[in-house]
């Protein structure tokens, strides 16, 4: 049944001369952290240059957060997008926690190195743009497939071997 929308028009209404970036995700080394092991993505544009010198300051990063205490795994498997947006670089956080449940937390990084995203104002949060859904979409289907396993070493291994890879549009 199609619904009559009144004001249609008037939503995700973007300037006519935006155009939405095709990007590619590159699995890179994953990264093994006290309490915890991620699965490593690097997300840009497909003609864009590698930038190995901030996926090891990320790296560098994730680690001192964890030795400081302000950033806690829980024995967890989980995985990292690190996104390049034109000249900034987003870092996304994710583990599988409480069985069913991915948790998440986001870094930007800046003239300084990497921060803590901060809170934007009003009950709704920005989680992840379109191009990320498809990492996480790959992610979410590996981890179901874990949880309706035996859930032993093996499988455990089955899902961090299976990457993400290809173009997201």
């Amino acid at each position: 049944m199609t619904q009559t929308i009144s004001h249609l028009e008037n939503l995700a209404e973007y300037p006519s001369d935006w155009k939405h970036q095709d990007k590619q995700i590159y699995p890179g080394e994953n990264l093994a952290v006290p309490g915890g092991y991620l699965k490593w993505y690097d997300i840009r544009l497909a003609d864009q240059e590698a930038t190995p010198e901030v996926s090891d300051e990320a790296r560098a990063f994730l680690r001192a957060e964890v030795e400081a205490g302000r950033l806690e795994f829980r024995n967890e498997i989980g995985f990292v997008m690190l996104h390049r947006d034109g000249a900034k670089y987003f870092m996304l956080v994710c583990v599988w926690r409480d069985k069913t449940e991915m948790w998440q937390g986001l870094y930007y990084k800046d003239q300084e190195g990497f921060l803590p995203y901060p809170p934007k104002p009003g009950f709704l949060r920005p989680t992840q743009e379109v191009v990320e859904l498809d990492c996480t979409s790959h992610e979410r289907r590996g981890w179901s497939r874990y949880l309706q396993s035996n859930r032993d070493a093996a499988a455990k291994q089955a899902y961090i071997d299976d990457a993400c890879t290809g173009q997201l549009i």
